[in-house]
């Protein structure tokens, strides 16, 4: 074989492995798949491994100033056959509005109207962008955000000192910047099972 052609193959095929997912990082616009027109998410139950669902999806997504706004509806299916239920009254670790602009992510109360939401948005996000992690410490009241490649997990757990936990004390809930929401964990899921994307 050619010994320059062997060599640049070889580059090529170091360039294709260090493409990978594993090093992709949240960039500037990581928090847009939140504020995407009729996205929609399912995510399984793979505690129980059974039928029920959680569904997160985009609403009402407008834009107001320099923020892209949106509703997220959150429904839970049990996923039990014909007396099937869905509900919107499990826990999650998503507001039910968000905006987000060049500065990041912000939670938005339900009632707030635009002239309010552009008060908010005059002040510092929830989370920067791009998304940067930080650890659970009392101050944040066990808050902390992880990120993995491209995929950055918000949630909250006991600290060092809290104690013996009675139930359930620690949720998150797992965003990528293509695919979305795909986890919710713990305290931020319904019924405090597991749920995530097939395939995530």
């Amino acid at each position: 074989m050619n010994k320059i052609w062997s060599v640049g193959l070889v580059a090529v095929l170091v360039l294709a492995v260090g493409a990978g997912p594993s090093d992709a990082k949240p960039g500037k616009d990581f928090w847009k798949i939140l504020v995407k027109p009729n996205a929609k998410w399912v995510l399984a139950n793979t505690t129980k491994n059974d039928k029920s669902t959680v569904t997160i999806e985009t609403y009402d997504v407008r834009r107001v100033g320099d923020a892209d706004v949106a509703r997220l509806r959150v429904t839970h299916r049990w996923g039990t056959g014909k007396d099937d239920a869905a509900d919107n009254s499990g826990a999650s670790g998503l507001p039910v509005q968000v905006a987000v602009t060049a500065k990041g992510l912000y939670f938005l109360n339900d009632t707030k109207d635009d002239a309010k939401i552009l008060a908010v948005i005059a002040g510092k996000p929830t989370r920067s962008s791009p998304p940067k992690a930080y650890k659970a410490t009392k101050t944040n009241k066990g808050r902390y955000l992880r990120i993995d490649g491209d995929t950055v997990c918000m949630g909250e757990e006991p600290l060092e000192d809290a104690g013996e936990c009675a139930d359930i004390c620690e949720g998150e809930v797992c965003i990528s910047a293509t695919d979305g929401v795909v986890s919710l964990h713990g305290t931020m899921s319904p019924n405090h099972d597991d749920f995530a994307q097939k395939g995530k």
